[in-house]
């Protein structure tokens, strides 16, 4: 299903793989050197699993992997509850406030305008668009490391 033509109009698209996906704030912050791939694969995971998690709806790979298993629905709500949990995981590592701005960023695809003006409304908008992006920066850097420990973790019981 592609965006309607008003949409590809007025938002930036970029196309990955056989998906359109709106230009947002994470290839903002890569292209400016904010952040690097590591954090881009951190953002682009936490998207997917919380996209599954509320909707339980995933993007179809471009090319389908020959060992990927076919599953039931059992198994598939099972995974579906597992994305949850992580998630429950990261909002309680990293924290309420810090989870409201993935949504905004990564949930929402919210600009940084956008969500300074939800978040900071009392400050002028170039200041606080500056400080949203500091933080998103910063927040992406200690997601990819929450997601780096938990695969160490995940190495050592095996």
């Amino acid at each position: 299903m592609e965006p309607t033509p008003e949409r590809l109009a007025r938002d930036g698209f970029r196309r990955v793989g056989a998906t359109h996906r709106v230009l947002g704030t994470v290839q903002v912050l890569r292209e400016a050197g904010d952040i690097g791939d590591e954090e881009v694969a951190a953002a682009e995971r936490w998207s997917r699993e919380y996209v599954f998690a509320s909707l339980g709806v995933v993007d179809r790979p471009a090319a389908p992997r020959p060992d990927a298993l076919k599953g039931d629905v059992h198994s598939w709500m099972l995974n579906r509850g597992k994305c949850a949990a992580r998630l429950s995981r990261i909002r309680e590592t990293l924290g309420l406030a810090a989870h409201v701005r993935l949504e905004m960023m990564l949930g929402r695809e919210m600009s940084f305008s956008a969500m300074a003006r939800c978040l900071y409304p009392d400050l002028s908008e170039a200041r606080a668009r500056m400080k949203v992006s500091a933080q998103s920066a910063f927040l992406l850097e200690m997601l990819a490391h929450f997601y780096g420990m938990q695969k160490k973790e995940a190495g050592m019981k095996n």
